[in-house]
């Protein structure tokens, strides 16, 4: 009976792989974490192969701790961290072991380039989104005009889990979410748009057929089988990008459902049916025939990530630093925290800084802590306006990601925005909804909606303090004036982050 199914997720900070029954039960992971690379401000990169040698690996310890269920797995489905673009030549191999990742904003002067020469609005309603570096479009033009010697030899472009699937099935394809957002799709045809591809100068035979993401694309290959140990002829199902896959296996699939998610980044989500056409909020075709508009903050958990780091060495764990946050009164003490430590996609100066505001020698660990929790809750208060000024106002939230584990944060959050927040009872939301769709694809469940009905259920509700709520207005207030007063010096701090006495320039060749 093949009745479980195997979730890969390749992420920013780790990847992860799940052993799920169709009931949504987990019956257990496999994680290899590893970090970023940032050679210098705004630029940040991964190695593909140590996706797949991650992926690798937890395969095998997964199948090896739970051989007794290896017969019995039906689909493999695979989600990951979106924009990273993977350059294939056209024997597939990589073209140079370093991907672009979604927050790197090196492509920023070739976005500025195409603003100044041309019409936003055209484009917006074609492609579905604004002009950002964190879309692969603009990350392929850097490429070629500072590595034409590595363009000429790319012969297909994926994005990070679209490489696993290649290494698992030999078969080069992406999903519509993934697609959606290469700033080189129709959103109206959803297929790829010669008009952006010759403005790009993007041969279509570059790019990946597209599917919906439950779409089954291939099955297991010798070569796969091998180095994971899964077994051989297992179906593959396209998947989806993380964002996707944690919107459906928290419940947020159907027109008017919100999100807040959480994990590396903070996404608010709110679910349509089209595109909302706005200079300043994101579009994501779902995994599901629908459309996400969206905000982000780069640095939501990774804000926190962090300040482990930073400010304990990584001596203490989440758990550890939330404890010594909640003994803290709401605001810190006086203390604010603006969250931007890896700038922003969608700004006047996306080359925005993090800061502490208001230290005072009482401080200690633990306000920081408090600080950096609440600096993040009120940047996203920032970007849901944007959505509540394209006439989005949900009843309510759900929360996904790792933010979504800690109670704290949650209250924060719902008092910060005036709006219940919801908690899953499964709050291993991405690989639900990977789970959910490779379970489509192969006829385990009869529909998205099947899938979420049977796997997906809230647990608790938290709701808005109209006290802290006030409290949380008055921080705001003072964000915003220290946001706004910052923004003349982020090329003062370039310039200075910039000069070094030595000539390293950091990794090559990208």
């Amino acid at each position: 009976m093949k009745d479980l199914l195997l979730t890969l997720d390749i992420g920013t900070g780790s990847t992860r792989a799940g052993l799920v029954m169709c009931t949504g039960e987990i019956l257990g992971f496999a994680q290899r974490e590893y970090d970023q690379i940032t050679p210098q401000a705004g630029w940040a990169e991964q190695p593909p192969s140590l996706w797949w040698q991650s992926a690798c690996e937890c395969t095998q310890e997964l199948l090896a701790r739970f051989a007794e269920y290896r017969p019995r797995i039906a689909a493999v489905g695979v989600c990951g961290q979106m924009h990273g673009t993977v350059l294939l030549d056209a024997d597939g191999n990589l073209v140079v072991d370093r991907a672009l990742l979604w927050n790197d904003k090196r492509s920023q002067p070739q976005v500025e380039h195409f603003k100044q020469q041309q019409d936003s609005a055209p484009w917006l309603a074609l492609l579905n989104n604004p002009p950002t570096a964190a879309w692969p479009a603009f990350k392929l033009r850097w490429l070629q005009e500072n590595h034409p010697e590595l363009w000429a030899r790319v012969a297909t472009v994926l994005m990070p889990k679209d490489y696993i699937n290649f290494q698992l099935c030999g078969v080069r394809a992406t999903d519509y979410s993934e697609a959606s957002c290469y700033y080189l799709m129709d959103s109206n045809t959803l297929d790829w748009s010669a008009t952006a591809l010759e403005q790009f100068n993007v041969r279509r035979d570059q790019l990946p057929a597209l599917h919906l993401s439950s779409e089954v694309i291939g099955q297991i290959s010798q070569d796969a089988s091998a180095a994971t140990g899964l077994p051989l002829g297992i179906p593959v199902v396209v998947g989806a990008a993380d964002m996707a896959a944690t919107l459906l296996g928290s419940g947020v699939y159907q027109p008017g459902t919100a999100s807040d998610s959480t994990g590396t980044s903070t996404l608010l989500t709110m679910v349509a049916k089209q595109p909302l056409l706005d200079p300043w909020v994101n579009n994501l075709h779902l995994a599901n025939p629908a459309w996400g508009g969206f905000t982000i903050l780069d640095a939501g958990g990774d804000a926190m990530r962090w300040a482990r780091m930073a400010l304990n060495d990584s001596r203490l764990n989440h758990q550890q630093m939330l404890e010594l946050a909640a003994q803290v009164k709401p605001g810190a003490e006086g203390l604010l925290f603006l969250p931007y430590l890896t700038g922003e996609r969608l700004a006047e100066q996306t080359n925005s800084r993090a800061q502490f505001f208001g230290l005072q020698r009482k401080h200690r660990q633990e306000h920081l802590y408090r600080a950096v929790l609440e600096g993040v809750a009120l940047a996203s208060l920032r970007n849901l306006q944007q959505l509540r000024r394209c006439g989005q106002e949900p009843d309510a939230m759900i929360a996904s990601g790792g933010g979504a584990r800690s109670a704290l944060w949650l209250q924060i959050k719902a008092s910060a925005y005036n709006l219940p927040i919801l908690q899953t009872r499964k709050q291993e939301n991405g690989t639900t909804g990977c789970a959910i769709i490779a379970g489509v694809g192969v006829g385990l469940f009869s529909s998205f909606a099947q899938g979420v009905s049977r796997t997906v259920s809230v647990e608790r509700e938290f709701m808005p303090d109209p006290r802290l709520h006030q409290l949380y207005l008055q921080c705001f207030e003072l964000f915003e004036q220290l946001y706004r007063q910052a923004q003349p010096l982020y090329q003062q701090l370039d310039a200075i982050s910039s000069f070094s006495f030595s000539t390293d320039k950091g990794t090559t060749p990208l």
